[in-house]
């Protein structure tokens, strides 16, 4: 009777030694899985989406700077400031604030502010950019001196 039982438990030891080694490796690929995606890659997106925010209120800073003529006291300039549709995957908005240009983000990491450097001849920067619209800057002359608005479209 001893001897039946020990060939029937050999048949059973295998199955169940297969059945622990999938159990171990679903186990292991679950925590490596929820490790990559829970921590490491939302903190490298996040990551490209500050230096990307950065960039692009660089860019839309410079463009600003360079539509408005250094010595100019008379202008009626009009240029287009292409940026991003988005910045880690939402959208954005970048208005004038205060002589700087701001990014609000939802995100509040990827917010950004920016000093714009103009001449004194500039009296009054205003407007604001919405992310995935047709952007431009327009600089125009008024009896105080120059004006810079940050539009979209067509307007």
């Amino acid at each position: 009777m001893m001897d039946a039982l020990r060939r029937d438990d050999r048949g059973f030891s295998t199955v169940v030694e297969k059945v622990l080694a999938i159990g171990l490796v679903t186990l292991f690929i679950s925590l490596v899985s929820v490790t990559v995606y829970g921590g490491v890659v939302p903190d490298a997106r996040t990551a490209a989406g500050e230096e990307l925010s950065e960039r692009t209120l660089a860019t839309a800073a410079e463009r600003v700077q360079q539509a408005v003529p250094p010595n100019a006291t008379a202008a009626d300039v009009r240029v287009r400031v292409d940026l991003p549709p988005t910045i880690r995957g939402a959208g954005y908005e970048i208005r004038a604030e205060n002589r700087s240009l701001v990014l609000d983000h939802p995100r509040d990491r990827l917010d950004e502010r920016a000093r714009l450097a103009l001449p004194e001849s500039v009296v009054r920067v205003d407007g604001r950019w919405g992310s995935g619209e047709t952007t431009y800057v327009h600089v125009r002359r008024v009896d105080a001196g120059l004006v810079v608005r940050l539009e979209t479209g067509g307007r």
